[in-house]
């Protein structure tokens, strides 16, 4: 745990040092459905949905995830799918 507390930390301390020229770039904005994505932002999307994926795994919340825990949460998404689908006609 005390690791991932460490690299959220480091993490939300280097967009302070890498800010460029607002005046050259236009202010971010709102992104709807279906726009255009850069690199950069889909790789930090897929960044944090990795992260809370993780988190959401990590049932001790140690920073590692056991093979228990892997297989827990893949039995969990299971029990869910089957329980989503319509029953099937006879």
């Amino acid at each position: 745990m005390r690791a991932v507390l460490i690299a959220l930390v480091l993490a939300f301390s280097f967009p302070a040092l890498a800010q460029t020229d607002s005046s050259t770039s236009p202010a971010p904005t709102a992104r709807a459905r279906g726009d255009n994505i850069t690199k950069d932002e889909y790789i930090e999307r897929a960044r944090r949905a990795a992260e809370r994926r993780f988190d959401k795994m990590d049932a001790n919340h140690d920073g590692v995830l056991t093979a228990d825990e892997r297989r827990a949460a893949r039995e969990e998404r299971a029990a869910r799918r089957t329980a989503r689908q319509p029953a099937q006609p006879q």
